[in-house]
Formats: structure tokens, sequence, C-alpha cells
């Protein structure tokens, strides 16, 4: 197909499905891996922020991907429901608590946000009250064994903890359900509790651990390479000195349960980079524990951070306040632009597209190392490249397909293009789309959705190009149906490659 117009190529692009199924069809038979994939991952008790949602975008592309290249995929979100933050909320909390009447009237969200600032506050006075920081560490520990023994029912905190794990569950559903992000998996950290302890305990008894100023840690090198630190770090907390378990244990059992459960040839965790010293020390454990095959298949998918966020100092972006920014300006842009012209009944559709489509292609057109403070900054500028540029090209193709009902019948059977209508620009385009396959498998390969997210605005852009030249409106059988297969071809590879970046392809615009 390079340099030239092949129909045929046209013809398998235009069936639905055909985009991605060029890719599985390639390595169908092939070796597949099981592959888990550990993303999004959040805290409860917490507003779902923006940082929550890079890990949440970037692990569901590297999830559709590998289904795509064939693997077999099972995806994990792995709720952080346990640590010391519980216990300076459930230390905090009857200062901070409402009346029953008041809380009972709060949505999910609001009581989220209730929550958040309770954190906030308490995170505070832990730096400056030493006896609150005593009460929030014996009220933790007090809490772990309540969760180690299984017998928390009249417990107080424990009703607190399980009240807020429902709550925050039901808040993270409502905004995977808007992005469309589903897991194969639901786990949580407290399960691991029992468990972690009992991996710490066998590290101490084989003799790996030491004793420093109470806490039990554990070397991450030995001897003569002692000195060259892991990360800055030679060392790793595996137990406080008031005996309770960290998240490093915790992570320990959750591991090991989890080979034990899924069996996978790789264990992919879409986390910050911060975390890389972590995940250094949780292999060193697991070789310790005589586990160096397992720790083989941990990869680390890290990516930079969203400058500004910090949830303890009470700076954060909620993804839902996020999102109704961009519909706002998404119905300013549509009401503003003299291109648009649609049934009021859609409108409020439409700019639920635009905003979801400019998160997620502001996310995913980037590299996941760099870091970035998220704007909406020529989001819904013209001739700009982000997600309008995307979803008005798809648009523009689907209305020249609505518009030419009667030739589609005609298109099936098209075998030949125009040699006078091959010129250097559809040329550009074809070359484009035959890329395509292959950014798709460079970014499997590097766990990169820009690959894909840059292709796609090319062809966009080519098929712009192209669209200007080759009219399809009162044109000649023999010339308007190869045009509309060509256009039909490309619109079809559009919303694919929208669906696979996690956007939903806008048809009327």
């Amino acid at each position: 197909m390079s340099g030239e117009v092949c129909v045929q190529a046209l013809q398998r692009l235009r069936q639905t499905g055909s985009f991605t199924r060029l890719v599985e069809n390639k390595y169908k038979g092939g070796p597949s891996k099981r592959i888990v994939v550990d993303f999004s991952s959040p805290n409860i008790a917490k507003q779902f922020h923006i940082g929550n949602l890079r890990s949440t975008l970037i692990g569901r592309y590297v999830d559709q991907v590998n289904r795509v290249m064939g693997n077999q995929v099972t995806s994990v979100n792995y709720l952080g429901d346990w640590g010391t933050q519980f216990a300076m909320i459930a230390a905090f909390w009857p200062q901070m608590k409402p009346s029953d009447q008041y809380w009972n009237s709060l949505s999910e969200v609001e009581k989220i946000k209730q929550l958040t600032d309770c954190y906030v506050v308490a995170n505070k006075n832990m730096k400056l009250d030493e006896e609150f920081r005593a009460k929030v560490y014996e009220t933790f520990v007090s809490m772990e064994k309540a969760v180690t023994e299984g017998n928390y029912e009249n417990d107080e905190n424990m009703k607190l903890w399980s009240q807020i794990r429902q709550i925050s569950k039901e808040h993270l559903t409502g905004f995977y359900n808007t992005f469309d992000v589903k897991f194969d998996e639901w786990l949580c950290e407290s399960s691991q509790v029992r468990k972690a302890h009992q991996y710490a305990q066998e590290l101490i008894d084989k003799g790996f651990t030491e004793d420093l100023d109470g806490r039990t840690i554990i070397r991450l090198k030995d001897g003569e390479t002692e000195k060259k630190k892991l990360d800055g770090v030679n060392y790793a907390i595996l137990r406080k000195s008031d005996m309770s378990s960290l998240y490093l244990t915790r992570e320990i059992a959750a591991i090991l349960h989890r080979d034990a459960t899924f069996q996978a040839d790789r264990y992919l965790y879409v986390v910050d980079r911060a975390q890389r010293p972590h995940f250094n020390a949780l292999k060193v454990v697991l070789e310790k524990l005589g586990r160096s095959d397992l720790a083989e298949k941990i990869e680390h998918v890290q990516y930079g951070r969203v400058r500004g966020l910090s949830t303890r100092n009470g700076r954060t972006e909620a993804v839902g306040e996020i999102v109704e920014r961009g519909r706002e300006l998404a119905l300013q842009f549509m009401k503003s632009s003299k291109t648009f012209c649609m049934d009021p009944s859609v409108e409020e559709d439409i700019a639920d597209v635009l905003s979801i489509s400019t998160i997620v292609f502001n996310e995913l057109k980037r590299a996941r190392n760099s870091e970035y403070e998220f704007s909406f900054q020529n989001a819904f500028a013209l001739n700009q490249n982000n997600a309008l540029a995307l979803q008005m090209k798809h648009s523009r193709l689907s209305s020249i397909e609505d518009k030419n009902q009667h030739l589609l019948p005609l298109v099936d059977s098209c075998t030949k293009f125009p040699v006078d209508d091959t010129n250097d620009d559809v040329k550009r385009l074809m070359r484009l789309l035959k890329d395509l396959e292959e950014s798709v498998e460079l970014s499997a390969q590097k766990l990169e959705a820009c690959q894909l997210t840059v292709q796609l605005i090319h062809v966009a852009a080519a098929a712009g190009s192209v669209q200007k030249q080759l009219r399809v409106k009162d044109q000649r059988d023999e010339i308007a149906v190869p045009r509309l297969l060509l256009f039909s071809a490309v619109r079809n590879v559009l919303a694919e490659g929208l669906k696979l970046l996690g956007m939903t392809p806008a048809r009327s615009m």
C-alpha cells in the first residue's frame, strides 16, 4: 500500500473492528502472555483527583492494548483502604463529625469532601500536637489488631472505617463509569494485614532483619555492595516499633497472594515514578523469601506526577470538578462557534463527550514520564492538535457517510481508485493509515499511548487536506464511490483509535 491507494486495504479498514483486528490477526497463534495490570488503585476517603486519573487512563490503555496484542489480561484495582491515615480520621472525626441528620443528607461526593477535610486537619495536628500524634498511633494499633483478628463488629473506629470504605467505593464507581473504566478484580490492602505480619515474622526468623530504633528493617544490599545505596536508601522498614504493619509488608503479602491466584507471566504496576524505591525494596524482599522468579516478573510502569497536587496539604484537583469545567467550556465553544449547528437536545451529550475526550487526550498525548500541570488551555481552540480536532474530523467524515447513504451499497463492491485522485496528499494519507498498525505495536512494546495518539492526529490532519480536494457530493458514481470508500475507511480507523484510547467517537458535531 506504500505510496499507492490499495482498495483492498481500504475495504478491510472500513469494516468494524478491522483496525485492531489487523494487529490481532498478526499475533494470532503466537506466544500469549498472562498479564496482571494493577492501575488506578486510589486511597479511599479522598476525592478522586487528576493524579489518580493519570494512573487510571494510562493503566486502562496498557490493559486494552495488551488485549489487542492477544495477551490474557487481568485488570486489578487495589484499593488503599488501610494505613495510619485512617487512624488520623478516626481520631479526629469526633471533633468534625456533623449531626446525623446533616450527614445523611449529603451526597457521596460531599461526604468524601468532609472526610478529606478531616484528614487534612488531622494531618496538620499530627505535626503540631504530640498528644494527638500518640492517640493516632494508639488508634491504628487497635484497628490493626481488630482487622487481624477479624472481630470488629462492636469497634466504633472499625465501624467508621467500614462506612468510609463503602462511601468511597460508590464515589469511585461513579468516576469509573464516567470514563468507561472497568476492572476484572477489585482487591483491598486491608485483606493483607494478617499475612503481612506472618511474612514479616518469617523474615525475622530467617535472620534477614535488624532492629533500628525499635523498628524492624531489612537491608537492601549486603556486604561490599551496601554502600551502593538503592535510590539513596539502603534499608526498608518492615514493621514499626509499635508492631503495626506498613505498606511494604502488606504489598509483599498482596503480590504473593496475587501470584498464587493468577500465576501470571508479568505483573504490571502503573504507579508514579516516586514509588521506584518501593518496588526495588519489594523485589529484594521477595528474593530473601526465595521468590526471585516472582521478583523478575514485577514491572513498574512509572509515570511523572501532575504538579501541584497534595491531599495532605489540601491542594487537589478533583476530577468531578474538572469534568464539569470541561462541559462548561465545551458548551461555550459550541454556542459561540459558527461551524456548529446541532439539535439542542444533543448539546449536553456532545459537551460530555468533548470534556471527557479532552481530559483523556491531555493525558495520553504525552510520554508517561513527563510531568505536567493539567489545563484546558487551547483545548477548544480550532486548528490545534487536540481532542477537538480528532472528534471534529470524525464527525465531518461521519457526515459525508450520512449524506451519501445511497452510495454505501456501491462502496462494498468498489475495486478501483481513480488515478487522477492519487495525488501526494492521498499517498501520504495511505502511508499514515499503514503506519497505524506499527504505532499500536510500538505503543504496546513501550507501554506508551502517545505513540498511537500522535499518529491519529497525523491521520486526521492528512484526511482534512484530502477532504478539501476530493469532493463526493455531485460527482459521478465512478468518482464519488472510491472517494467515499477512502473517507469511510479513515472515519472507521479514527473511531477505533479513539475507542482504544478511551474516548467515545462523536458522529454529530
